[in-house]
């Protein structure tokens, strides 16, 4: 039988594929230009500047290890591992990197830069999203945090790092609400895996 979780994984893999085939490869959309033109105003461009230091963490080398911290400093508060949170880590870069092995769509282009074709979803945002939502979900279960705790934790990073994204002008504004579908269903995922193994958020 069908679990809250595997529904929320189905439907935001779809999502994320639906808005695949809708985007044009070699042309962004009125709307990722029309953000994209907001973004690179000089009133804006401060704000990409102070989000900056967020781009080793969307790196699979930065929320992989953090992944394993968060989980350490969970087993040693609660005496229970929380594998759904390093799980969640290691598909949101091995998923979307073998989505971008088959889909190609270009990134923005400045002047003098290469010509880059790995722009659908956005990394960063994937596994920044499937991070903070299987950690999340393991903090609520646990009651190690508030509800209002655990939304923060659930909604604000993926939503800065989406942001730093597009002000950094790596990504189109459509690749980053990729990330965010895509980052959604590798949480769920792992969830429903969590679940099956009678984890319920910690092995």
């Amino acid at each position: 039988m069908p679990t809250k979780h595997s529904a929320l994984a189905i439907a935001a893999a779809g999502g994320m594929i639906l808005l695949a085939r809708a985007l044009e490869l070699e042309e962004p959309t009125a709307i990722d230009l029309r953000i994209r033109r907001m973004a690179r105003t000089p009133r804006v461009r401060p704000v990409a500047t102070a989000l900056r230091p967020l781009f080793p963490l969307g790196l699979p080398g930065g929320y992989i290890p953090l992944a394993y911290l968060i989980e350490w400093r969970i087993a040693r508060r609660t005496g229970r591992r929380a594998p759904e949170i390093r799980r969640a880590a290691w598909a949101g870069w091995l998923v979307h990197r073998g989505f971008k092995v088959f889909y190609r769509r270009e990134r923005p282009r400045r002047p003098g830069e290469p010509r880059r074709t790995d722009s659908y979803p956005s990394g960063h945002t994937t596994g920044a999203t499937a991070l903070a939502l299987a950690t999340a979900r393991v903090l609520r279960q646990q009651r190690l945090l508030s509800t209002r705790g655990v939304l923060v934790v659930a909604i604000v990073p993926p939503v800065l790092m989406g942001a730093y994204r597009v002000l950094a002008d790596d990504h189109w504004a459509t690749d980053v609400v990729g990330g965010w579908l895509l980052g959604g269903a590798i949480a769920s995922s792992a969830a429903v895996w969590s679940d099956a193994r009678g984890g319920r958020g910690g092995e």
